[in-house]
């Protein structure tokens, strides 16, 4: 648990999130729930909704991570004023944090440490019967369970008290988890024990993500297809192209099913080493092998065993 003092003041809440599988509606959770202080020096109210990247909805959108959206409102029954909130997340897990501006109180301040996230409400405090303006957090983990994160709403006093959450924790959407070429065309032929992973009509709109990320090396997903599904003997030219239908198919994937627990990749993992090059990122890898693709033999050999390493998770990290 987080026990921290700031300037001999201090308050506690507990967020419960619970992160349900996207839906059709704005957002992927929401809701609301009181917390209270257990001095009775404060109750508190907090409210929470959780945006999927491309959400239109969503007010501080990043490519690859969910938003986590948090607000607290300090009741008029309070008797203290709440001055920061700390939550407890997986070292590295978030990739950034801040605030929306709006009616509420601005944080004088927001920390994002390895393993903890803070803010803090310094000038002003949030007083009672005030409400935070919206604090975020942005990171390519999933949910995890109702226990896992705990979690410090500070206030005056040092009243602070241990909680949990619902928050980034879990099933990381930027965890590399590419499928080879041979997974790629067992669902391109709805094969069975792949159909589960990108039913209809996700898999035509990965398919359909894959060609504009190929920036016109596949025409239309008609050409993706075909090249993924050749066969026989083909040139080097060709046969990167097949690795390199299935690379796109994997970066789409990591782009619209990221909580996904197969065939995922990220233009932001990296690459320790392989015939890609070393410490480089996978999108570097992935800008230089539409380059050579198109180049000399040389060039579309490197593209060729480049693709096929990533496609392989050789090399490959979060």
């Amino acid at each position: 648990m987080l026990t921290k003092c700031k300037s001999a003041l201090g308050l506690l809440a507990v967020l419960a999130l619970a992160l349900g599988a996207p839906s059709a509606s704005a957002q992927l959770a929401s809701g609301s729930k009181q917390i209270d202080e257990p001095n009775g020096a404060y109750s508190a109210t907090k409210t929470f909704a959780v945006y999927a990247d491309d959400d239109p909805a969503n007010p501080a959108p990043l490519a690859g991570n969910l938003t986590y959206v948090y607000t607290i409102t300090n009741l008029p029954t309070s008797f203290i004023c709440i001055i920061g909130l700390d939550m407890e997340v997986p070292s590295g897990s978030v990739t950034a944090a801040g605030f929306i501006p709006g009616p509420g109180i601005d944080p004088s301040a927001t920390i994002v440490a390895p393993t903890v996230v803070e803010w803090d409400w310094l000038a002003p405090f949030i007083c009672p019967g005030e409400m935070s303006d919206a604090v975020f957090v942005q990171s390519p983990f999933g949910a995890g369970g109702v226990a896992d994160n705990l979690v410090s709403l500070d206030g005056e006093f040092a009243l602070d008290a241990p909680g949990t959450c619902v928050g980034p924790f879990v099933s990381p959407a930027g965890e590399a988890m590419p499928c080879t070429i041979g997974f790629w065309k067992n669902r391109a032929d709805e094969k069975p024990g792949t159909l589960q992973h990108f039913a209809d009509p996700l898999f035509d709109q990965i398919v359909t993500a894959a060609v504009a990320l190929s920036m016109g090396l596949f025409a239309d997903e008609a050409a993706l297809l075909e090249a993924l599904g050749s066969q026989g003997q083909r040139t080097i030219q060709e046969r990167g192209l097949q690795q390199l239908a299935a690379l796109f198919l994997n970066l789409a994937a990591g782009d619209l099913a990221p909580e996904n627990q197969k065939c995922k990749l990220f233009e932001g993992n990296s690459i320790t080493s392989n015939a890609c090059g070393t410490d480089i990122s996978v999108g570097d890898a992935v800008n230089q092998a539409k380059v050579d693709i198109l180049g000399d033999n040389a060039a579309q050999h490197h593209a060729q065993e480049c693709a096929d390493d990533i496609n392989n998770g050789i090399g490959v990290v979060d």
